[in-house]
Formats: structure tokens, sequence, C-alpha cells
């Protein structure tokens, strides 16, 4: 059958091969450099790009044959041609699908040299501090013998505490190996700065990004948030929590598991009514009782204990179910956190306010260019091109794929499945070919190492929870007689390289619990195995209990009463049972998929106010820090928009309403008479206000008595009004998403409503930050420290 997306990949496969020759071309030449002449390519090819005789894209096939022989003189290691290709495709800024085990981090090489060469960071990201770590170690000797600097974009110790112009060190370099979170923190707590000496991210200019699926569409709605001071919390958790207990499915509440939605019904607002001793659950003052049940409801009935999160010493620890990987440290926003630990019964912790935030999906459309590398690729080619502009390219693989990728096995229930994959690890076992059990969950992972061991058949447990200590486990997956049972993120980024003798007996074994939420997920996972050209299997195993059937199936095939009467084998052996169930399966896989992409345009429409907000606040905070006078600030103009707008909201004025206010915003001390004033000529009190903001300045100025500290004050003072502001923004925009969809009113769109809010407040947050402006500058006190260091005391 004609496939045209095969007939496109292979016309774009063939565009590269064009530079590949080049590239080639360059190879055969500076194989006769000396090691001198190699290492001065660098110095040359910055001069070319500074002096604007070519570009990088001209550049390009000279120094990547420069980096290739660097490559082999130093590491041993020589990019295959295919490598190359993959190495065009990300200096072109889009993405590579590269098999596991075709050399990734040796690919990454190439587009990071050539776009250091233009004296800017290029970065390489990663899923995890291991990874990150490991790759710049491997790849620092190649970059430092050709002149390049290398760091990690971190300092690999727990609670490290940075020294002053460390991080600065850190980003100065040229090539920097981090991960998606270190970056994205580094970037929030970057614009917190008061200073030019405190910021430390130069420029986001080149990035590649490893994993690029897993890391800008399956974590691309999750914020990355730094929090603040501790909200006023509520006592109703307990209470509610009571309450919800009380609820029956259907009569008081219903819920839409596939959309991840639930609400009381009419008996159910009733009951609450009864149960709280209220006439009305929707009035405005019960607001928050509202939002704590519909909390309550989610903790409930829509998270799941060992699936979601599990609790380890008293506290909720996060699962993320897409990757496995418990998540310490993270909290869910908005109370929901709250809740889960009500319904477990632990001790509620503060619910804090939200500093600053970004998704990852922003934070990487900031590069001036990013592309990334996976191994699955091609299944998001749609969401790469609607959400970041970006091509798939599958690069073919060094040496053909052998992996025999069976049928699926499939079966009524989990008991008979898990049944069936045991005794399949043990006749493996018994020839002494390795094998590698993979799960969905943490939880399933823990049963079979169990069971194998109770059929003594010693087994290595992954349950991504110590990256490190995985990698080496699962690099030894391939040895003759490994029996390794992991979690489908565990291990992930490593290869697993077959022992001697295994691939006589058919290469390593996977087998794969059930089917994952993401058809992505599934190949990934069945290639981890048939690394470049190696001998080796994958076989996915279905239930009629397992989760994505469950959870996105609307059949009822596993009630059939024909079915249950007839033997696993039997079932086994009929196509029609299989048909019907494989169709079943596919159908909720795709339904999934949809829900995910949904979910993320959904999360994209969200940010895109806060993104645009973020990106004004952060450019008026640059200006700010940047500025080299403060007569740039035309303070008096802003002071005169403050007080016309506070005395028109005041109304009628009386002079003791005045002598307030002037405390409150210009002088603690002031004691001047009012009396000559006429508080009914709105223009004349404006013109008194101004003249005491003008004296007010002055003395500042005067008890300062050094212009540059007077112009170090004002940043600070300006600056302190902008992110006491902006944090009040960002924390309510928060707290707005969570609860945009209880303020529908009609046909309103929640987005549009959302939106609509987002910007009135952000209208009311930039008045505020402009009288903060005003009462910092005219009531903040300065003292010295012993270091003769100016400390501000804001009021």
């Amino acid at each position: 059958m004609f496939n045209i997306h095969r007939t496109i990949n292979d016309l774009r496969v063939r565009r590269l091969q064009k530079r590949l020759k080049q590239v080639n071309a360059w190879s055969e030449k500076v194989k006769h450099y000396s090691d001198e002449e190699l290492q001065n390519q660098t110095v040359r090819f910055k001069q070319r790009l500074e002096n604007g005789q070519q570009t990088l894209d001209d550049l390009l096939p000279e120094a990547y044959a420069v980096v290739r022989e660097a490559s082999f003189r130093i590491l041993g290691m020589y990019h295959k041609d295919v490598q190359v290709l993959g190495a065009i495709v990300l200096h072109d800024g889009n993405i590579a699908e590269m098999q596991t085990g075709e050399g990734k981090t040796l690919t990454a090489t190439m587009p990071l040299y050539l776009n250091a060469l233009v004296g800017k960071p290029a970065f390489l990201i990663t899923t995890n501090d291991y990874l990150a770590n490991r790759d710049c170690e491997e790849m620092r000797p190649l970059f430092e013998w050709l002149g390049l600097t290398v760091s990690l974009g971190f300092v690999d110790i727990p609670d490290y505490e940075y020294q002053p112009g460390e991080k600065r060190r850190i980003y100065s370099n040229d090539i920097i190996y981090t991960t998606n979170g270190r970056l994205g923190f580094d970037y929030l707590i970057d614009n917190l700065a008061d200073s030019q000496q405190g910021k430390f991210i130069t420029e986001l200019n080149f990035a590649i990004i490893d994993e690029v699926d897993s890391i800008i569409l399956d974590a691309a709605q999750t914020p990355l948030v730094i929090s603040g001071a501790p909200r006023v919390q509520s006592n109703l958790f307990h209470i509610v929590q009571s309450f919800i207990e009380t609820l029956e499915e259907e009569t008081h509440y219903e819920l839409d598991k596939t959309k991840k939605e639930i609400w009381l019904t009419t008996d159910g607002i009733q009951l609450a009514n009864h149960y709280f001793n209220i006439s009305n659950l929707y009035d405005d003052a019960h607001f928050d009782l509202v939002r704590i049940i519909n909390l309550s409801l989610r903790a409930q009935h829509l998270f799941e204990s060992n699936m979601d999160y599990f609790i380890y010493n008293g506290e909720v620890i996060l699962i993320d179910r897409i990757t496995g990987r418990m998540l310490p440290g993270t909290k869910l926003q908005s109370g929901l956190h709250q809740a889960i630990e009500a319904k477990e019964d632990v001790e509620i912790s503060r619910d804090m306010s939200v500093m600053a935030t970004i998704t990852f999906q922003n934070l990487f459309n900031l590069f001036t260019k990013f592309s990334g590398m996976t191994a699955t690729a091609k299944l998001g080619e749609l969401e790469f091109s609607d959400l970041y502009g970006k091509i798939v390219v599958q690069i073919p693989t060094a040496q053909p794929i052998q992996r025999l990728d069976d049928k699926d096995r499939v079966f009524m229930t989990m008991d008979q499945k898990n049944e069936a994959i045991l005794n399949q690890v043990k006749t493996l076992r018994q020839i002494g070919r390795p094998v590698l059990v993979i799960t969905r969950t943490a939880e399933v992972a823990e049963y079979f190492s169990d069971q194998l061991f109770q059929l003594d058949i010693p087994n290595n447990l992954l349950i991504a929870q110590n990256v490190a200590k995985e990698a080496e486990m699962i690099a030894e997956a391939g040895q003759i007689g490994a029996v390794t049972v992991a979690t489908s993120m565990a291990g992930r980024g490593t290869d697993i390289k077959l022992g001697p003798g295994v691939e006589a007996m058919g290469g390593l074994a996977v087998i794969i619990n059930e089917h994952m939420e993401n058809s992505r997920i599934d190949k990934q996972l069945r290639g981890r195995a048939g690394r470049q050209g190696d001998l080796g299997s994958s076989q996915i195993y279905i239930s009629l209990e397992d989760y994505l059937v469950q959870r996105y199936s609307d059949s009822n095939l596993i009630e059939n009463q024909k079915l249950q009467t007839l033997h696993s084998n039997q079932l086994e052996e009929s196509p029609l049972f299989q048909r019907r169930v494989k169709r079943m399966v596919k159908k909720a896989q795709k339904i999934s998929e949809e829900k995910g992409i949904v979910a993320r345009e959904l999360a994209n429409e969200f940010e895109k106010s806060i993104s645009i907000q973020r990106e004004l606040i952060y450019q008026e905070r640059n200006r700010i820090i940047n500025m080299e006078s403060v007569d740039a600030l035309d303070l008096n103009r802003l002071a005169y928009d403050v007080f016309k707008e506070d005395i028109k909201n005041m109304g009628v004025i009386h002079v003791r309403a005045l002598r307030e206010y002037i405390y409150k915003n210009i002088s603690f001390q002031f004691k001047g008479d009012l009396s000559h004033i006429n508080v009914n000529n709105h223009d004349e009190v404006i013109q008194f206000l101004m003249d005491q903001f003008k004296q007010q300045q002055q003395y500042q100025k005067e008890n300062l008595a050094d212009p540059y500290r007077f112009h170090q004050f004002m940043r600070k003072v300006i600056l302190k009004a902008i992110d006491s502001c902006w944090i009040t923004q960002v924390d309510n925009l928060q707290q707005l998403k969570s609860s945009i969809n209880n303020r529908q009113n009609g046909q309103r769109n929640a987005i549009f409503e959302y939106h609509r809010v987002s910007l009135e407040s952000f209208n009311v947050m930039t008045q505020r930050i402009k009288k903060r402006i005003v009462i910092n500058t005219c009531l903040s006190m300065m003292t010295l420290d012993k270091e003769g260091d100016m400390v501000i005391h804001f009021p």
C-alpha cells in the first residue's frame, strides 16, 4: 500500500544527503590535519562568523567534519553517516527520530559545537540529573580539546547552596548540559534578581532536547512553580472529607473518569445544604466551601493511591503517571494536594502562594532556536508541528532492525495474563535468555519481582527511584540469565548491550505487561530490544481488566457469560476474540492520546495570558535593572497619575482623610497645615500631594548623600513594587485557572472567561505597581549593615 508519510520522509532524508556528501568530502580533507591544525579551526571558524564571511549554515560541512575527526582522535568514536544526518536535522531546528542505541549523545556534539561558535551558550537538555552529568563528562574532553568550555548546568550535590557568582560562571560556558527542570527553575530565579550582578542566564539561543517527546509533549502542561508565602489555610478540608465519604455515586455525584470530571447532582447539593446547615451551597458566602468540596471530590475519586501518589513517612509523594517517576518536593496546586492529604488522614501541609511559574512549552519557545531527538517522534509529529512548528525526520538506522515484535497476547482477566507472563519468563530463563519485564506502575513491578523470587528466579527491580543505580542495572539487562523488572521510564536513556552468547539465543526478550496510554511509549518500550541491529523480541500482553481498557473503553466484553466459561487457551486461540480485544485496546489508546492532546492544547491556551504578562513584566524588570539613570523614569508623571486616580476614587474628601492618605502613601512624619487646602478642588489637592512627593524624594536623596546609592535605592524600590504585585497576580491567575470552570455563566467559554478576567486583573495590577512605587519611594527606610552595604526596609 502506498505510504505517503514514508515517501515524504524519504524526500526529507534525500535533501539531507547533499549536505552529508559535503561533510564527507571535508572529512577526507581534515583527516590529514595535524592535531594543532585541527584545534585551530575553532578560532578560524569564529573569525569567519565575526567578519560576516560565512553563516553557521555555510560552516556546517567543515565544522561537522572537524568535530567528527576530533571525536575519533579524542574519544575513539567516529560519527556514522546516519549520525551526521541526525546532526543536520538538529542544527536546522527540527526533530530527529533516532532509534535506541543509534548514538544520540555523540550525534548532538556536532550541532552543539557549531552553534556555540557564535559566542552564546548551546544547551543539551535531558530528563534527569544522571543523564546530564553522564553525557557532560563523556563529551567534555572532545569540546575542551577543540577549545570550547563545557559545564554541567548545576552542582550535583543534594541541597547544595550556590555561592555568589557561581551560577553566572556555570552559564558563561560555551556548552551546557542540564535538565529541563533545572533550566526552568533557574530561568524563573534569574528573573527574580534585583541587580545585573544577581542575574546569571546570559541568553537562550540554541538548545537540543533529548527525549523531546517526553519533555515538550508529555510534560508540556505541567507548570514549573516557585512557591512563596503560605496562603491563609482553610480549616474545612477534614470536615468536607467526612461529608464526601457519605456520598453515593449517581445519587449524590456523577463521575466521568475519561474526562476526569466529577460534580454534585441535585440530590448531592441538597445533602450538602443539610450537612453544612446552609440554605444555598452556591451563595457567594460559601465560595470557599464549594471550592473545597470540588477539590475533595477530585481527590477522592480521580486520584488513586500507589498510582498517582503514595504515602511515605506521613507525606503524600506524587507519582508521574506517564513516566512512573516519584516527584518528591512537587505538590499539586490550589488546595488539591491538601485535599488528598485530608483523604489519606495525614498532616495537612501549608498551601503556598505562587511567586513565579512557566510551562516547558513556553520555556523552550524562549530560545532563538531549539531542536530535539527521540526514538518515538513520528507519532507526535502533528503536535510538534502545531505547537512548535517543527517537522520530524526519521533517520535510518546504521544497521537494519532485526527485532521481532510479536503479536499481542490477549486474556480475559489480569490474573490469567500475569500467570502467562510469569510462565513465559520461566521458560526463557531456563534457556538463559535475558528478559526485561516492563510494567506501567511501580506497584505492579513490585508484584512481578516478588512472584519471580517465589519461583526462585533472581531479578533486578527498577522503579524509577534511583536513576544512577538503575542506569547501571539496566545496562546489565542483556547478560545471559538476567531477569529485570522495570517501570516504563526506569533506566531510560541507557543502552542495553547484549552479553556474549545472547545473540544466539535470540537477543533480549522484552515483555510488556500492558499497553500504555500513549502509543509512543509502547514503541519506545519495544525499542529496549534490538539496538544497533541486535536480535531481540518484544511482546505486549493484554487483559480486559487493564487500566487502559477499563478507563477508556465502553465495552462490556468482560461481562460476557459465554466468554467466561472458556479456558484462557481457548480464548487465546480464538481469532474473533483476539480481534475484538485488539480493536478495543486500539480505540482506548486513541481516546487516551486524544485526551492528552486536548489537555495540552487547553494548558497552552491557559498559559497564553500569563505568558504575555510574564514577558511584559520581565522586559520591564530588565529595563529597570539596566537603566543608567533615575532620570530615565518620569516618576513625577507616574505619581501624578496615581494621585489623580486615588483622589477620583475617594470622591468627597475631608481634611482628616487627606492627612491619613499622606501618612499611608507619602510621609509618616507629615505635620503640615491642611487648612488652606480646598479639598473640594481635586486639582489643588493633587498639586499639594505632588509637592509633598517631590519633598520626600529630595529627602531620600539627601539622606543617602550619594547619587550612586540613590540610583541603587530607586532601582530596588521599583523592582520591589513590580515583584510584590506580580507575585500576587501570578498566584491569583493560578487560583483562577483552577476555579474557572465554576465561574462559567450560560454559554460562556472557560478559556474566554479566563483571558477576560486575567486581562482585567493585569490592568488593575499595573495601577497597583505604580502606587506601590510611590509608596516605596516615599516611605522606605535605609540602614547600613556591618559591611557598609545598604539595607532597605520596605513599608
